[in-house]
């Protein structure tokens, strides 16, 4: 009988202190939660010397003919850089589902990275900690494609759960926070994911980068300020003080709003006056910002009428618990 190989790998949202994760910046510190937004991964060998890759979600395919020599042409070629890193030589059909939306500011692609190395490891019998595997993650973005990317999706991903980090380029000391069922219930209770829309963020990105890396002094002196939210999140959430954790992601997204004019839209303005005005003590948007999606903290006994009101008006909520698995394989 043949095995098939699965794995899946968690997104994370609330990502306090994101824009720090980078090559650009020295010495940063991230702050996010990992939620069960899987992207699943499905290995079939078959009777070939080719590999079939599918998205499911995109409706994309591609093939690998030559397992020798592997090329990068735009489609699916993360996945492509998956398998040319982890030196597969066996043909297999490859099938990739997210539960995320496209362009969701969630760490949607870092995921899939983590989840497919994993599934390809646990096929090429190879065995990889999470760290490991996060890193390789990260290297197929910035030394086989060529991309700008920050460390803490992939790290995200691997592990799981409630991440403080400190980052020294491309290094990432990471430490999981520990919390008791009480405030465990209470996140998942309060905590609300709204779907904007997809967004594209090289134009900002570009313009953020050029920004800090020609000394503008706004620019920079956001930077700390975003840097700084990281470490009071994690005293924050250590002391089980929701109303603290909603104050402190205000203010993180107050500085990330100065970053670049790009970073909000009249959309992202609504979502946020419907948020304040209907009961939440924290909002800010998911990833670099300029769309994607938002993490709100209601008020308690908000939750509810947040709800109503944002479906009312038209938003999608993305039902999200916390993970504290990240990555996992096993075998049908």
């Amino acid at each position: 009988m043949t095995e098939t190989i699965l794995s899946r790998a968690p997104v994370r949202i609330c990502d306090i202190g994101g824009w720090t994760d980078t090559w650009f910046y020295p010495k940063g510190a991230i702050f996010n939660i990992c939620v069960d937004l899987y992207s699943y991964i499905r290995i079939v060998p078959n009777n070939s010397n080719k590999i079939k890759i599918f998205s499911e979600n995109l409706n994309l395919q591609t093939e690998i003919k030559d397992l020798n020599r592997i090329e990068y042409d735009g489609n699916l070629d993360l996945l492509k850089a998956a398998v040319k890193r982890m030196d597969i030589k066996h043909g297999i059909d490859i099938y990739v589902r997210a539960e995320a939306p496209p362009a969701c500011g969630t760490g949607t692609s870092a995921s899939v990275a983590v989840a497919l190395i994993a599934a390809l490891a646990r096929f090429s019998k190879k065995s990889l900690e999470p760290a490991e595997i996060a890193r390789l993650a990260h290297k197929l973005e910035i030394e086989e494609l060529k991309l700008e990317s920050g460390v803490q999706d992939q790290y995200a991903a691997a592990f799981g759960g409630i991440n403080f980090m400190e980052i020294d380029y491309p290094e990432v000391r990471n430490l999981q926070v520990q919390l008791d069922n009480k405030i465990i219930c209470e996140l998942e209770s309060q905590l609300i994911l709204i779907f904007l829309s997809s967004r594209s963020s090289s134009e900002m990105h570009k313009g953020v980068i050029e920004n800090f890396t020609n000394g503008d002094k706004k620019t920079i002196e956001s930077f700390e300020i975003i840097k700084e939210c990281a470490y009071e999140m994690k005293e924050a959430i250590h002391s089980e003080n929701l109303i603290q954790m909603g104050e402190v992601m205000l203010k993180n997204w107050e500085a990330q709003k100065n970053l670049h004019n790009l970073m909000v839209n009249p959309i992202i303005k609504k979502t946020e006056k419907i948020a304040l005005k209907n009961g939440a003590i924290g909002f800010k948007l998911n990833g670099a910002g300029g769309g994607g999606s938002a993490t709100i903290l209601a008020g308690m006994g908000s939750e509810h009428k947040l709800k109503k009101t944002f479906t009312e008006n038209f938003f999608q909520i993305l039902p999200a618990k916390l993970d504290f698995m990240g990555v996992q394989t096993w075998i049908n």
